[in-house]
């Protein structure tokens, strides 16, 4: 049973385990009420042979004789209840319900031993026959007769027909109740489950950092493993934060160096150099300091609000001042009151990773517009007209370190720093065909 629901799971198990139940019942009570039923009639049948004895007589001239027996049914032609007194190889005398036929039924050995047998009669109808031997006389003058009292089968076979069928349509009612009684059961049973799947969110949210509650036993196994692998989570994390933290402190000193060689050459009346290299500086303190306050909150900010049109004209202006061999023409057209939910330091690298990839590969033109779809959806795309990528090589642009032309300079993080990025604002970062002929890239959220 292959299924990805654990309650339907359990539903279908309960309503396979009520139907194999129900079945056997039915089969069960069948037999029962059939050889119930069947003795009844047995009960009946040994009532009219003690009768059918108790008028046996022997005439003076030694003729059979049976006064009549009170139930009316055996003066009825083929009435379905019959009786025969037989003399074994000298007479017989039978009740008029017969109507001169007959029945076989084997004499007793035993004087007074009563039989009971379920055979057919001569027209192949099934009979159900109880009887015995008695002995009439005394001494030589001692005769032995085998009385005996039948009747059709077909009353048991009809009666527990009718009680199969009443007794399926109660079985009916009685599964579809246990069904919903054991839907109504599952879903009580799930509901510790339930309560973990919102602890668990919370712990995911960051309102908690472990769970915490009372769950039933069975449960509470998988919340103790789970807290301890977020305690482990927690010691590894912190271990991170302290080696990003010794990081940020070894860069500080390489930083300190290119600060001083920047006022040098202020000092030479190279302050244009001087000024790059500061803001190259600047842009490395805050790059570290956003990752280091990444690492500590291991969350992006869920209410960030940046306005799109301002961040894509300053990477634009910033990328065209980027040495090429020929000129580029950028085509900008993104909406004014566009808002993303990156920071605009996140939304500002992700920009500046893909635009300046553009630039390395567009032969005269790059495009940047926006997308707003009805359903709240947006996207920025950026298009360029190079030589663009197959569709199968796709993938490994986004693989860290993974660069299709090792001639062009770069490291083959960008892209890959990008898509993290984007993910971890719930967003996606994607690659196709462009347009223009080269690469399409767009982040939507």
């Amino acid at each position: 049973m292959k299924t990805s629901s654990l309650g339907l799971r359990l539903i279908l198990l309960a309503c396979l385990s009520i139907s194999i139940a129900l079945i056997a019942t039915t089969f069960v009570l069948n037999a029962l009420f059939h050889d119930f039923f069947e003795e009844r009639i047995f009960a009946e049948l040994d009532r009219d042979l003690a009768q059918l004895t108790s008028n046996l007589s022997i005439e003076e001239d030694g003729s059979i004789f049976v006064e009549p027996l009170t139930n009316p049914r055996f003066g009825l032609p083929f009435s379905g209840l019959y009786w025969q007194a037989v003399e074994p190889e000298k007479q017989a005398v039978v009740s008029r319900s017969l109507w001169g036929g007959s029945y076989d039924f084997p004499t007793t050995p035993v004087a007074g031993q009563r039989t009971r047998l379920e055979i057919d009669s001569g027209q192949g109808v099934p009979l159900l026959i109880t009887g015995w031997t008695v002995l009439i006389g005394e001494g030589d003058q001692q005769r032995a007769i085998t009385l005996s009292v039948a009747t059709h089968e077909s009353e048991v076979i009809e009666a527990t027909a009718k009680f199969r069928s009443a007794f399926i349509l109660w079985l009916v009612l009685m599964f579809l109740g246990l069904v919903i009684a054991s839907w109504v059961q599952v879903r009580l049973g799930l509901v510790p489950l339930e309560t973990l799947r919102k602890k668990v969110e919370q712990v995911r949210s960051g309102a908690k950092n472990k769970l915490e509650g009372a769950f039933p036993r069975e449960v509470q196994p998988l919340v103790g493993e789970v807290n301890e692998l977020l305690a482990l989570h927690e010691t590894s994390l912190s271990n991170a934060r302290e080696r990003a933290s010794d990081l940020a402190h070894g860069l500080k000193t390489p930083l300190t160096v290119m600060q001083t060689i920047a006022r040098d050459l202020r000092k030479v009346n190279q302050g244009e150099q001087a000024d790059e290299i500061n803001a190259q500086v600047a842009s490395m303190r805050h790059y570290i300091e956003r990752e280091l306050a990444r690492v500590r909150t291991q969350t992006p900010p869920s209410n960030a609000k940046t306005q799109v049109a301002p961040i894509v004209d300053k990477m634009v202006n910033t990328i065209r001042r980027f040495p090429r061999d020929t000129p580029l023409e950028w085509h900008v057209d993104i909406s004014d009151d566009l808002n993303t939910p990156f920071d605009a330091h996140d939304l500002s690298e992700m920009l500046g990773n893909v635009l300046d990839n553009a630039r390395k590969w567009a032969k005269s033109q790059v495009r940047i517009y926006s997308e707003t779809l009805p359903d709240g959806q947006a996207s920025i795309i950026v298009e360029d007209d190079g030589p663009g990528v197959p569709e199968d090589m796709l993938p490994t642009i986004l693989a860290r370190g993974e660069r299709l032309d090792p001639t062009v300079q770069g490291t083959g993080l960008g892209l890959a720093i990008c898509a993290d990025m984007a993910e971890s604002y719930g967003a996606t970062f994607t690659l196709s065909k462009s347009s223009l002929g080269g690469l399409s890239v767009t982040i939507k959220w």
